[in-house]
């Protein structure tokens, strides 16, 4: 992949996560945040990508990341993780392979139907598994946190 070309799918994937951000009535400085996830989480995945042969894996990974930013950002700004999370992955969901393994299964095409199945599966459990991850471990550490925390008498 060319500079410009790399250029182009940030700039785009910042684009998209703020478009998107932006149906979550998302304002000011969060806003800009949730583009900024969505592009880094989308330059993370593409860094994943190039050096993992699985897609599952180098989606999860990226999933992780953004979930990561999401938990992060959200407890900076004070703000619910979900207006973090949903931009910042937005870029990764597969509604290409989805589309294509519909379009081949109604065609008759079982063969590229199920290739592109697969394809869209490991993306979706991809994502799914990772932000899974990442918002339990937080959850777990905010209830400790709480449980443990002194109180103030």
């Amino acid at each position: 992949m060319t500079g410009m070309e790399l250029f182009w799918q940030l700039a785009s994937a910042f684009l998209g996560s703020f478009g998107f951000a932006i149906l979550f009535h998302v304002r000011g400085l969060k806003l800009f945040v949730a583009g900024l996830g969505g592009m880094a989480t989308w330059g993370f995945y593409l860094l994943m990508h190039a050096h993992m042969e699985s897609l599952l894996v180098a989606n999860l990974f990226a999933a992780l990341f953004g979930g990561l930013f999401a938990e992060i950002m959200a407890r900076l700004l004070r703000a619910p993780a979900t207006v973090f999370a949903a931009p910042a992955v937005i870029t990764m969901v597969p509604g290409g392979s989805l589309y294509y393994t519909l379009y081949n299964a109604i065609a008759g095409n079982a063969e590229a139907a199920s290739e592109y199945g697969q394809t869209t599966w490991d993306v979706a459990v991809g994502i799914a598994i990772g932000l899974a991850a990442v918002t339990s471990v937080f959850h777990l550490l905010t209830v400790l946190r709480r449980k443990y925390q002194p109180k103030p008498q």
